[in-house]
């Protein structure tokens, strides 16, 4: 990763700014074709979830992909199911889904987890390649 990029969690985010919300809802409308929105607010309290991190990837100042870790646990194990994986289509192709997959699968095993899961609809082709 080149000192322009940088891959984080949206809790260590100190301020959300409209401009992240947008970024963020930008990438929504890559995932879905729903029209499926997300509130500044929203953001600020999913900050808070300990059963959710939201990991963001910027590259000078602009969120230009995420991916997220949903955390499961039962009386004798512990994991998580990977979600929302996606990069903007201006920068597909540039090996960022993979930087964003590798975070992801690290940041699990540094939680000792039991299973990691990830779903994906047969239709997403490109998607399921990555996987």
């Amino acid at each position: 990763m080149n000192k322009k990029e940088k891959i984080y969690q949206l809790k260590y985010k100190k301020k959300i700014s409209a401009e992240h919300a947008d970024d963020i809802n930008d990438l929504l409308a890559v995932l879905s074709d729903k029209g499926i929105k997300i509130e500044k607010e929203r953001l600020k309290e999913l900050k808070k979830s300990p059963s959710l991190e939201v990991h963001l990837l910027e590259i000078e100042g602009k969120i230009i992909g995420m991916g997220s870790l949903h955390y499961l646990e039962s009386l004798v194990q512990k994991g998580a199911h990977i979600d929302d994986v996606v990069v903007h289509p201006r920068h597909q192709g540039k090996g960022y889904g993979t930087k964003m997959m590798n975070h992801l699968i690290k940041r699990a095993k540094e939680q000792r987890l039991h299973f990691l899961e990830l779903t994906s609809r047969p239709s997403r082709v490109v998607a399921n390649k990555l996987y």
